[in-house]
């Protein structure tokens, strides 16, 4: 059976209608492609809720970070003509920008996983109040020193932490740019757009007609004690009682996240990727793309260059992911053994777009819903893995996840693991579950999601737990000297 004829389009739009009344969803938009054909395209819901018009896969969608990985495409494909190296020092492609901290080590390399030691924030003196660097008011976007008058601070030695890094993103654009010498904006068109066909995409970030409307959900108590933390009370109220209407605001630095496509242009790149890069970068490079470069526990998830690399639904795939503040969230999915592309825009803001996508992935697959194994925690876990558990150093790359969960508690309680973070989704406790038969170390957090998040405990030789690997790559230290907390 080829992978056009296993995909199930009744199956597809019946979920999309359901995740569309259980979520809240504004719209949503969902393309699938099967090698180099679309197979399914479809809208549901609303582009504009107030006016009523109707979401449409045509209609364009800002796919955020998505962007990211056309700028690696072509970095890469710099690469193959000699004119760029991973190994190049950011130093050296940068001059005239102030790297501050442990600068004098970042590489191309580091900033295409992730790994540069740059934080949420250029420098401390920006991480009360980080969204005001990575937005602007402006189309208008400063030169690179311009932007960063006080420099960027690499906070931890390069390659020893990961932690996602837009301001590293706008690097790699401007390094981009410069060894092509046009903007970043010309070297997507010339390099991605134009040779795939994509004829409507383009990378100026304005506001415009074809676009749809973003929204952001009513804040939850938590999402208001988060906002508290920066001194933000600005609500807004909600135009269908879920859905408060976005404000615009500029991608500061292209290269980060500041594509507008639709569906058909979008399969056309998910295509392009089913085709080993679609003539990009030459095939071996591609093919080194998705090798795990960055992989701190063969449990979790991988990253290559710029692509996140996951089983998902027994199934490898990678893609990325892409959220604009005001309203977007896109999805971009490669399932390379079944020859299949699945593409998801949401004109909304909001946390569970994870779960959308995953269910959508579902549908698209026709998998089973996954079960855990039917085994019991380990005894020695239960006395190992109690304690709490911090961020390694480096103030500006914990700004994201202390800012998301803090410090995390794991507490035994009747024969059970219970997961508590200071601040977030699992401030009020959750069950961790066995999630590998053979491995008592690797839990499973027991939330409603269809594919729960996982956990992997790090032991040393004694077997002690010394840290936890967490999802999305990131990692944090067992700390015996902190107080535990109700």
């Amino acid at each position: 059976m080829s992978s056009q004829q296993s995909i199930d389009p009744v199956r597809i739009s019946e979920t999309a209608k359901r995740l569309l009344e259980e979520f809240h969803l504004p719209g949503l938009s969902i393309g699938v492609v099967s090698g180099d054909e679309l197979v399914y395209a479809e809208g549901f819901g609303w582009a504009d809720i107030e006016s009523r018009r109707d979401q449409d896969p045509n209609l364009h969608q800002r796919i955020g970070s998505i962007t990211k990985t056309m700028v690696c495409l072509c970095a890469m494909a710099l690469v193959d003509e000699g004119k760029l190296s991973p190994n190049d020092r950011v130093v050296d492609l940068l001059p005239d920008l102030q790297l501050n901290g442990h600068g004098d080590n970042l590489k191309l390399w580091h900033l295409l996983t992730h790994t540069g030691g740059i934080g949420e924030a250029p420098t401390e003196t920006d991480i009360a109040d980080p969204l005001s660097v990575l937005w602007a008011d402006s189309p208008d976007i400063p030169p690179i020193p311009e932007k960063y008058p006080d420099g960027i601070t690499i906070d931890v030695e390069p390659g020893t932490k990961w932690h996602y890094a837009n301001h590293g993103w706008m690097l790699v654009g401007e390094i981009v740019a410069r060894a092509e010498g046009v903007t970043i904006e010309e070297v997507l068109e010339r390099r991605i757009f134009e040779p795939l066909g994509m004829t409507v995409t383009d990378n100026y970030d304005r506001p415009a007609k074809r676009l749809t409307t973003g929204y952001h959900h009513a804040p939850t108590h938590e999402d208001l004690d988060q906002l508290e933390i920066f001194g933000q009370d600005n609500i807004g109220e909600t135009v269908d009682g879920h859905n408060i209407r976005g404000e615009w605001a500029y991608v500061n630095g292209r290269a980060a996240g500041a594509v507008h496509s639709n569906i058909p242009d979008m399969a056309r790149y998910a295509s392009a990727l089913l085709r080993n890069g679609g003539g990009i970068v030459r095939p071996e490079t591609f093919a080194e793309m998705l090798k795990p470069q960055w992989c701190p526990d063969d449990r979790m998830g991988s990253l290559g260059l710029s692509f996140f690399r996951s089983k998902q639904f027994g199934e490898f795939v990678f893609g990325h992911g892409g959220g604009i503040a005001g309203g977007w969230n896109t999805d971009l999915t490669i399932i390379g053994g079944r020859n299949l592309g699945m593409m998801v825009h949401i004109n909304g803001s909001l946390e569970v777009s994870g779960e959308v996508y995953s269910q959508v992935l579902r549908s698209v697959l026709g998998a089973p819903v996954p079960e855990l194994p039917d085994v019991a925690l380990d005894p020695k876990v239960l006395v190992a893995a109690p304690g709490i558990y911090s961020m390694p150093p480096g103030a500006l790359t914990n700004s994201r996840p202390i800012r998301t969960h803090g410090r995390l508690q794991i507490t035994e309680e009747s024969g059970e693991l219970i997961l508590r973070s200071r601040r977030g989704a699992f401030r009020n406790g959750v069950r961790l579950l066995p999630a590998s038969e053979s491995d008592p170390f690797f839990l499973a957090i027991d939330t409603p999601a269809l594919q729960k998040p996982e956990i992997a405990l790090v032991t040393n030789a004694g077997g002690q737990v010394t840290g936890m690997r967490l999802p999305r790559l990131a990692w944090m230290d067992r700390d015996d000297s902190l107080e535990p907390w109700a």
